[in-house]
């Protein structure tokens, strides 16, 4: 008896734009639909795969890639979703898996209410045009969301998946915040311990010390939604964040990320200047003359040290035991640096401390052997002259590459007038099938030259970027006596250091 597995899938944009009294594309629904199949056909269920609240182009999706690996394994001999666009509407991925993969696994796709069945030969060109298809759509519902959701901020309307802390979510309008008493007091007494003159490190270190609840551990308390994983721990980041928040005084500030593209998840930082900021849209935690003095005052303790300087390794140094920032401080005259977890919250970590002047003469002692590993000027000439050669290959490829995606911008148009040609009946299916499969051979073969042009790109300039860092040492940092910020900042990523006096462990991680 062949064993089948169920994927059912139902994003929040299908449920917003489907019909409330309509529950067909509902969870529970496709389940019923698919089980009822299985049985009319005598299929045995392997296993129901269950995604609820992620898009078809989500590729982070947990139970479809449990699927994935399970059917590598052939666990399973048919996968069955309600549509091939439940699967997925990414058309890579449909070519990869239903078209590519399944049939070297030896796994059977079927899509119940579209006939998608890729044991049926004759269908695949359809099963493509539809990938096609379905991906349009998923670009065009991206847009629209992106522009009701911009509209929604540009008005002060709150669009954020959970609400600032101090806050909740208007049961009568989930886009108006109002303020939950409880945690508004907290929020009011960080603010009030600031202006008494408490640090952000030692105002979280007494916060722990109080046993007051952080944002995700009140949240969780309360049944509320919120970010992340619950830490029960305050760090001095969410100190820190509370207190330059403008949301405490009524505004609300949004759009200060945007997705990459609506296939990824990744987000990108905009510009300062292209954030919605819209005053006086809810009530004030916290008055204004109170925030304002608050960002003064961080404003003018941001310095290290007594000069007004940072010290050399500021924001380089990590607790190998913990992963936490180490903290500089000064004791007897001499600075040291101590694991900022052990500080704020002793149980969480053991700690560690180095003194300024150890690390310093440790790093300056691999600064120099990193010097030495690069003193063969015969390699160091054929690096920088690779360099030098390469950029007009660069210039070439670049050339390649505009001249490839302009080809490709028609492709795509063509194959789009010839499904608005047969959608006006001007062309028959038959044609269009012929005609589409050949846009899509040229699409495919475009977008294989791309990622070969693209990669030799990425060689080049990891070729190029390594010779130049060679360069950087060689000139800047072969006669180095002694280290400074700007030495640390250009080759250090960053500083481990675990261990203790006795056996100490430094590992460092360079920017190259």
């Amino acid at each position: 008896m062949p064993k089948a597995a169920i994927y059912v899938r139902l994003s929040k944009e299908d449920r917003e734009k489907t019909n409330k009294n309509d529950n067909s594309e509902s969870i529970i629904n496709q389940q019923i639909m698919l089980l009822s199949h299985c049985k009319k056909e005598g299929w045995s269920v392997y296993h129901i795969y269950n995604d609820e609240d992620f898009s078809g182009s989500d590729r982070e999706r947990p139970e479809f890639n449990k699927m994935i690996r399970d059917a590598e394994e052939h666990k399973f001999d048919i996968v069955l979703c309600k549509t091939q666009s439940r699967f997925a509407r990414d058309m890579e991925y449909v070519e990869k898996y239903i078209n590519t993969l399944f049939p070297i696994w030896g796994i059977r796709f079927v899509g119940l209410v579209d006939n998608a069945d890729s044991e049926n030969k004759s269908n695949k060109k359809s099963r493509q045009i539809n990938s096609m298809v379905d991906q349009w759509m998923l670009e065009d519902l991206s847009e629209n969301i992106k522009a009701t959701l911009s509209s929604k901020r540009k008005q002060g309307l709150w669009v954020g998946a959970f609400a600032p802390f101090g806050y909740i979510k208007d049961p009568k309008n989930k886009n108006h915040l109002i303020i939950d008493k409880e945690a508004a007091e907290i929020v009011q007494h960080i603010f009030d311990l600031y202006l008494k003159g408490y640090g952000v490190n030692t105002l979280t270190k007494k916060l722990n010390e109080e046993r007051i609840p952080n944002p995700s551990t009140y949240k969780k308390s309360k049944g509320q939604s919120f970010h992340g994983d619950c830490s029960d721990i305050w760090s001095p980041f969410s100190v820190q964040r509370i207190l330059k928040n403008q949301v405490y005084i009524g505004n609300t500030v949004q759009g200060k990320t945007e997705n990459i593209s609506y296939k990824s998840s990744k987000k990108r930082i905009k510009p300062k200047d292209d954030w919605d900021v819209v005053k006086n849209t809810h009530e004030a935690i916290i008055d204004t003359e109170t925030f304002y003095l608050v960002q003064e005052s961080m404003a003018n303790n941001t310095r290290s040290t007594k000069t007004g300087k940072a010290t050399i390794f500021a924001n380089k140094v990590r607790c190998l035991r913990c992963g936490s920032s180490m903290r500089s401080q000064v004791t007897s005259h001499k600075r040291y640096y101590t694991c900022h977890t052990h500080f704020i919250a002793p149980a969480k970590c053991d700690g560690t401390y180095i003194s300024a002047s150890v690390l310093e003469k440790a790093v300056l002692k691999e600064i120099r052997k990193l010097y030495e590993s690069y003193i063969d000027d015969s390699v160091i000439e054929t690096q920088l002259n690779f360099a030098k050669q390469s950029e007009s290959q660069k210039e070439r490829i670049t050339k390649q590459i505009s001249s490839i995606n302009k080809e490709l911008s028609k492709v795509k148009s063509r194959f789009k007038n010839l499904y608005y040609d047969k959608s006006d009946g001007l062309l028959s299916p038959e044609d269009f099938a012929v005609l589409s499969e050949d846009c899509k051979e040229q699409e495919k073969s475009l977008q294989n030259q791309l990622e070969t042009l693209n990669n030799e790109i990425d060689k080049i300039n990891q070729r190029q970027e390594h010779a130049e860092n060679v360069k950087v040492i060689i000139n800047e940092f072969k006669n180095i006596k002694e280290l400074d910020r700007y030495t640390v900042q250009t080759l250090i990523d960053y500083i481990e250091v675990g261990g203790n006096r006795t056996d100490r462990v430094i590992q460092i991680h360079w920017n190259f």
